[in-house]
């Protein structure tokens, strides 16, 4: 594969032959040089604890890999008599010669060798600043695909390989298994992949945040991940582990968003079938504000269904807007968001987003689920519309107070279209 490109691969071997540059928060004073400072250099061995051909016979078969000197018979002959003999190459020659397949063109498996080989714990030097390498080396390559992982340890040692970004490493037991994933889409903060563990003969659905979120933002999705762990629902998505490294976690695979299932199916949903998720969903909104606990994202594209052979299932998902009691991370000036938030909210602040709020968002998804419509000036059934006009009122006293209120007003409103 060719994934990395060539000014990729040149950053990777500038930082190998020159080292990389720390930057200081603030300048500092050096007293060996009697400067103030604003950065220092570090360099990793690339060698290690080992010779020149030690290293490179851990990524090329040396004795059978042909030499560019008539005089020996293979490539570690040649690479001895001209590194070690006479010592008349070049330094960082190997970048240069095309049988080692390092420089610009060449397929990326030596190039990522190479650089996992520089780390690897029979090699490194526990006190070179090899993590600082490693941070950089991920930094160059993620913008083309690719990200050193651990993926053994090696007497209490971490050893790495590359991995395409968009493959997820499963352990079971002391096997490991490197499962291809299939992108189902992308949110604000988050990418969604598909993927089969065949361990389990199943599949599941990873959930990785984006590369640039801030440090707030990352403790907000792995929030996610424990409020929805914590919560123990049949109607909430099971979540079931949280990779700190690659700020990613795994969970169920639903069928359909209810956004993609109405829109496939509704001119053939029946009303019994509408008000089984409607049903279901009060249950699931219940559980929620039962634990203090409010969405603030509800939308057709945050509940997903599963459908078995004879039920079909109703499930909320995305709890990345979630607003607990007395967490540090709802924050007073949080930007508007939610697909049907009420708009009093930009006025009144995300921060400040109540039950009256989300009442006014679960009266347009169910307005929704009712008609299949999303733009609700078409919504003509009388019924509906009332339900809508009581539910979204732009007085606040005047909508329905309660979860249970709302209930029972959308139970008289199916009933009228049965």
């Amino acid at each position: 594969m060719n994934r990395i490109t060539d000014v990729t691969r040149q950053d990777i071997i500038d930082i190998i032959r020159d080292g990389i540059w720390i930057s200081l928060e603030e300048p500092e004073f050096d007293r060996e040089s009697g400067h103030v400072i604003d950065g220092y250099s570090v360099r990793l061995p690339i060698y290690g604890r080992l010779s020149e051909i030690d290293f490179l016979s851990r990524i090329y078969d040396l004795d059978n890999m042909p030499s560019t000197d008539n005089r020996f018979s293979n490539a570690r002959g040649d690479i001895w008599q001209h590194t070690v003999n006479n010592d008349d190459w070049e330094d960082y020659w190997y970048f240069t010669d095309g049988r080692f397949q390092l420089s610009n063109g060449n397929d990326d498996t030596y190039i990522l060798r190479f650089i996992c080989e520089m780390l690897h714990p029979a090699v490194r030097d526990e006190k070179s600043p090899w993590r600082k390498y490693l941070d950089k080396f991920n930094e160059i390559l993620e913008p083309d695909g690719y990200r050193l992982i651990p993926v053994k340890k090696i007497s209490g040692r971490e050893a790495y390989e590359a991995h395409e970004i968009d493959h997820v490493i499963i352990s079971h037991s002391n096997e490991t298994i490197y499962a291809g994933m299939k992108s189902l889409g992308e949110g604000s903060y988050a990418k969604v992949f598909r993927y089969t563990d065949e361990f389990y003969k199943r599949d599941f659905v990873l959930k990785r945040a984006k590369s640039d979120l801030n440090e707030k933002e990352l403790a907000r999705f792995k929030r996610e991940y424990e409020q929805m762990q914590v919560l123990h629902s049949p109607y909430i998505v099971e979540v079931y582990s949280y990779n700190d490294e690659r700020h990613e976690y795994i969970m169920e695979l639903m069928d359909f968003t209810l956004e993609k299932y109405i829109n496939i199916n509704n001119s053939n949903i029946t009303i019994q079938t509408r008000k089984n998720i409607i049903m279901q969903l009060l249950r699931a909104y219940g559980y929620l504000h039962s634990k203090s606990v409010f969405h603030r994202d509800i939308s057709p594209k945050n509940v997903l269904l599963k459908q078995y052979d004879d039920v079909l299932v109703v499930k909320l998902s995305d709890f990345g807007l979630v607003k607990i009691a007395d967490s540090d991370l709802t924050s007073e000036n949080t930007e508007f968001k939610g697909s049907l938030n009420d708009p009093a909210l930009k006025v009144e602040g995300f921060g400040n987003y109540e039950l009256a709020h989300e009442l006014y968002a679960i009266t347009l998804l169910f307005a929704y689920i009712l008609t299949g419509k999303s733009n609700w000036a078409k919504i003509t059934e009388p019924v509906v519309k009332s339900f809508m006009e009581k539910g979204t009122n732009p007085d606040k006293t005047k909508r329905f107070q309660t979860l249970d209120e709302l209930g029972d007003a959308i139970k008289r409103c199916i009933a009228a279209l049965e």
